[in-house]
């Protein structure tokens, strides 16, 4: 997996018809930060097991994906975990809003954060740059991830995820 992770203040254009008034990113110093393992890019992603890294994932071929993740952080060494899922349902290549589904992030600093549908919008993943049965690198954007139990935090995210060497899913027929 490769993966590069924005958080950051979350936008009222970006929700709209949503009141998230008084949400800030508790991510850095100044309400955001980035977040990297490996790299997001083919063949330049980290292997599960390598360096503390641990990963499961499914790419199917019908477009559908899962993916959790964990490792140390590149630049600040704190551990983070996600997961994400979802469906691509448009292949149009550069589709900006190519599928849509859940996300959840969790660091020390940030604590677990999660889309939490349908009061919030699900993450946009596109324009995808590869999707194959096991591999699939995309941009991300979640106009918010919000904190089970506290109303004032709120990230923004838009970053790009790389997984590959995935199990397909024929591997459960």
């Amino acid at each position: 997996m490769g993966i590069s992770i924005n958080l950051s203040d979350p936008s009222a254009t970006d929700v709209p018809n949503v009141d998230i008034s008084g949400r800030s990113c508790t991510a850095g110093e100044s309400g955001a930060a980035t977040y990297v393992i490996g790299l997001p890019a083919a063949n330049k992603t980290v292997e599960n097991g390598k360096g503390g890294v641990k990963v499961t994932c499914t790419v199917r071929g019908d477009g559908s994906f899962a993916a959790e993740a964990a490792g140390l952080d590149g630049y600040t060494k704190q551990r983070l975990s996600m997961n994400i899922s979802g469906r691509i349902t448009d292949r149009t290549p550069n589709a900006k809003a190519a599928g849509t589904g859940p996300m959840q992030f969790y660091t020390p600093v940030t604590s677990a954060l999660f889309t939490n549908f349908p009061m919030f919008p699900e993450c946009t993943f596109g324009p995808v740059t590869t999707l194959k049965k096991g591999a699939i690198l995309t941009d991300i954007t979640c106009p918010i991830l919000v904190a089970d139990n506290d109303a004032s935090s709120g990230c923004k995210v838009k970053g790009t995820v790389a997984f590959e060497y995935c199990l397909t899913g024929e591997e459960e027929d």
